[in-house]
């Protein structure tokens, strides 16, 4: 099909805010990676965490899946004509998040632009929604009609935070169960399916029927559903949810060697390059080594280190997202000439894909060696951030290509099928936006702070007054604790291997925060009991200890059961001792 040029000038824009919004993404990324090589005094980890997910999942994620949708669906619409205005309110949203994401993390303004994004997601859903009810009720159109209702479905979770977390608190199961169920039906119906859909579209287009039937659709959508149950195993441990969970995962395996079959068997029909094919069997191979990874959570012991080794956690996220959808859409971008095949095109998604295949195995690999108690690469973190480096410079790369054949001179900013006196306006209002969302951001951010503080200050006093006091020692078996005259060497070591083993993916030997809290100085903060409670009893605590509650409430995320004995906890604390004294100068200053 023949693609107007008011329409080509869309596609073009919209993939180079697409492409670049996860060229930023990537480097908060690896930004990430650099925290656990260099100490960064400045930038907040939590925050550029915050910025890297929403960006992301949003503005590459989003952008991407319903850009190819409207794309591949609207046929001759004039795109810029129905879609302009809300492309230009999304742009907003999404600068909006990646100027206040690191600077204040969740606040005021980072929550208003992420609710006026969900809201203008509604609102391009609804658009599609109706083209899509033009179409003929193919496979194709059913699977992306489902991921359009797996996206609604996950937006629940996003407006329950606010009931939840006022009426239960961030430190409830519910609180954590919520986040999980947008990311699970964002990652597992809205991605997946809207890939898929997409594939088997494209397919169709081109005369070549890929045909499921209901039973086998509804093994697909029902797996989706159930394989959630492996959130509720991770917040709220039972014997029902795992079983649930095991069903859940074989019928995922299941539903995905019925779907991947018929597509894989499909592709060399149809008339794509190798590089393009190259590109949709890499995310097929994403998909089929995600639900053989998920398959082996039958076993209820394999479910638990699913979600307590964050190895395991990230790489499946990647899996998803960078795997089977952007090397999806990407393949079908680059077939259908909305992405350049270019030499430089090309140089850049090699880089990516080089990076995403080397940071899974260098993720589950790592994953595999904590599991088996074997402990860290002492070369893990350098390994990973040099590969997670390929991402932001293939996706530069990628970036660059996509101007190679540009003539207009700011086709950032200039905007398809308008007159040159209504570009002008539209350039004036789009830098009047800019202005205003600086404006806001300086004001606000800053302000945001502040005003938490101050809240946090008045209301301090009524909750200490009405809290129980807290047990310094903690809650659970250890109620003293020998420190002995000085450090047990044989000790410290023994604990240090554990720490490596077990700790380092989220907490540092600083007093900076990655997921969890810095080690420097907590033992001149908390008694030794305290700490081994924390470290083998850790669900009681964070349940019923008001110290541990405060650690959760600051970091959002709870800190897994490990199964760590008494004897490595020791040595644990030992070797905390070693590392407050080389830190400080001081250890154990909470017991003297």
């Amino acid at each position: 099909m023949r693609i107007s040029k008011p329409n080509e000038l869309f596609i073009r824009i919209w993939n180079r805010w697409a492409v670049g919004f996860f060229l930023i993404a990537a480097l908060f990324g690896v930004t990430m990676r650099a925290f656990h090589i260099v100490e960064i005094p400045v930038l907040e980890y939590r925050h550029i965490l915050h910025t890297h997910s929403h960006i992301a999942l949003l503005g590459w994620g989003f952008m991407m899946l319903i850009g190819t949708m409207i794309f591949e669906l609207e046929g001759k619409q004039n795109f810029g004509k129905k879609y302009g205005w809300l492309f230009i309110a999304l742009l907003v949203s999404l600068l909006g998040m990646l100027f206040s994401f690191p600077v204040q993390g969740y606040g005021v303004v980072s929550i208003s632009f992420s609710t006026l994004f969900v809201l203008l997601s509604y609102a391009f859903i609804f658009k599609l929604w109706k083209t899509l009810g033009q179409k003929e009720n193919t496979t194709g159109i059913r699977l992306i009609r489902w991921s359009l209702i797996g996206y609604l479905i996950s937006t629940l979770g996003l407006w329950a935070l606010g009931p939840v977390t006022a009426t239960l608190g961030r430190m409830h199961e519910m609180y954590f169960m919520t986040i999980q169920w947008f990311l699970h039906f964002q990652l597992n119906a809205w991605f997946v399916l809207g890939t898929l859909g997409l594939i088997v579209f494209f397919a169709e287009k081109r005369g070549i029927k890929i045909l499921f039937s209901g039973n086998q659709e509804m093994v697909l959508l029902g797996s989706i559903l159930l394989t959630y149950a492996l959130v509720v195993t991770w917040a709220a441990p039972s014997p029902m949810s795992f079983w649930i969970n095991s069903v859940a995962v074989v019928l995922q395996a299941v539903a995905y060697f019925m779907v991947l079959r018929k597509i894989w068997k499909a592709l060399p029909h149809l008339e794509l390059t190798r590089f393009v094919r190259g590109m949709i069997y890499l995310a097929m191979v994403s998909l089929i080594a995600k639900a053989i990874l998920q398959l082996l959570l039958v076993v209820p012991a394999v479910a638990v280190i699913s979600y307590t080794i964050r190895m395991f956690v990230i790489g499946f996220l990647h899996l998803v997202l960078l795997g089977a959808m952007t090397f999806g859409l990407a393949g079908l971008a680059m077939a259908e000439g909305r992405l350049p095949l270019s030499p430089l095109s090309k140089i850049g998604w090699v880089l990516v894909a080089l990076g995403f295949v080397g940071t899974e195995l260098l993720l589950f690999g790592q994953g595999t060696m904590v599991w088996l108690a074997l402990g860290y690469w002492s070369w893990y973190h350098t390994a990973l951030f040099i590969l997670a480096a390929l991402f932001p410079l293939g996706l530069l790369i990628a970036l660059l290509s996509l101007f190679e054949t540009v003539s207009s001179p700011n086709p950032f900013i200039e905007f398809p099928s308008i007159t040159n006196q209504t570009k002008s306006q539209t350039m004036k209002k789009a830098m009047i936006w800019s202005m205003g969302i600086v404006a806001m951001l300086l004001t606000s951010c800053g302000g945001g702070s502040e005003s938490q503080s101050s809240s946090t200050g008045t209301s301090a006093p009524a909750e200490e007054a009405a809290a129980p006091a807290a047990d310094p020692k903690g809650i659970g078996e250890v109620k003293n604790v020998d420190l002995g005259t000085g450090i047990d060497p044989a000790l410290a070591d023994k604990g240090k291997a554990i720490v490596d083993m077990k700790c380092t993916a989220c907490h540092q030997l600083n007093d900076k925060r990655l997921v969890g809290p810095g080690f420097q100085g907590v033992t001149n903060r908390r008694r030794p009991e305290w700490i081994m409670n924390m470290i083998t009893n850790v669900d009681v605590m964070l349940d019923q200890d008001p110290e541990a509650q405060k650690l959760l409430e600051e970091c959002l995320t709870r800190m897994p059961n490990q199964n760590i004995s008494l004897d490595d906890a020791r040595g644990i604390l030992e070797y905390m001792r070693v590392n407050d004294e080389e830190k400080s100068g001081q250890r154990d200053a909470a017991v003297k």
